[in-house]
């Protein structure tokens, strides 16, 4: 009877050990998928920041041609 209560307690320990395993592993996972989204969405702004730049420095060189051909 002793023999399979220590086979339980060791079953039930490696069970609880595999689930703190398996939850650490999912807050890792979350941690790098929130970091990877941060760094897409920088990189989104960033994209959009250089696009709205480009387009105010054609319009100044359109303003600025138009005073060369006058």
């Amino acid at each position: 009877m002793e023999n399979l209560d220590k086979k339980i307690n060791h079953s039930n320990n490696t069970a609880t050990r595999a689930i703190k395993i398996a939850l650490v592993c999912c807050v890792i996972t979350i941690i790098f998928a929130t970091l990877s989204l941060w760094v897409l969405l920088n990189q989104i702004t960033a994209t959009a920041n250089l696009s709205k730049n480009q387009k105010i420095l054609e319009q100044k060189i359109l303003i600025l041609e138009k005073q060369q051909k006058q």
